[in-house]
């Protein structure tokens, strides 16, 4: 009997610290999402044309985690930076710097931001070898392929805080772009 009092008590035990353990977690995402989305974008970009890359249209949103919670102003989130990483969708392996951009703006809870001509590429990014070798004055083609194109799949990530004080990052939103000499020659 003393045993089957220990086990009992062992499992109220143990099913109290899971309750509380899946507790603090949905507590600790600050209760909302944050989520990254292209309406319009930029397919192909001449480097000789532009030394900095913008998107025409994107939009940031906060989704609340669980659609049956209360929510309240804490749970809005206050972005802090956007990174934009790059990866080859060609054959190369060079590839520019990340850009990371300090952004001001608030995201109300269950709500979006809009940001318009947002900058994606510095000068940093398009003078630099892969995309600074599509310029004219450097051949016009990708020195490590041989191509008149450099293929990137860009890599965009939002970081904000809640006004809780909760960090929050949103999941990889990639968008593939070609990069040619200049647009005027397609």
């Amino acid at each position: 009997m003393r045993a089957l009092a220990k086990v009992t008590m062992l499992v109220v035990i143990a099913l109290l610290a899971l309750g509380c353990e899946e507790r603090t977690e949905q507590t600790d995402s600050g209760g909302v999402l944050l989520e990254v989305e292209f309406t319009s974008t930029v397919l192909r970009v001449g480097v000789e044309e532009s030394e900095t890359v913008t998107i025409p249209t994107i939009n940031v949103t906060s989704i609340v985690a669980d659609p049956t919670a209360t929510t309240s102003s804490l749970m809005d989130i206050q972005l802090r930076t956007l990174e934009v990483t790059f990866a080859r969708a060609d054959s190369g392996t060079r590839i520019p710097p990340p850009y990371v951009f300090n952004i001001i703006g608030t995201v109300p809870v269950g709500g979006s931001l809009t940001l318009t001509n947002f900058p994606i590429m510095s000068n940093e990014q398009t003078r630099v070898p892969p995309l600074s070798d599509l310029l004219v004055a450097n051949g016009g083609f990708d020195r490590e392929t041989g191509n008149t194109t450099v293929r990137l799949n860009v890599n965009f990530r939002a970081y904000g805080t809640t006004l809780g004080g909760t960090a929050v990052s949103s999941v990889t939103r990639t968008q593939t772009m070609e990069f040619v000499s200049s647009l005027a020659a397609f």
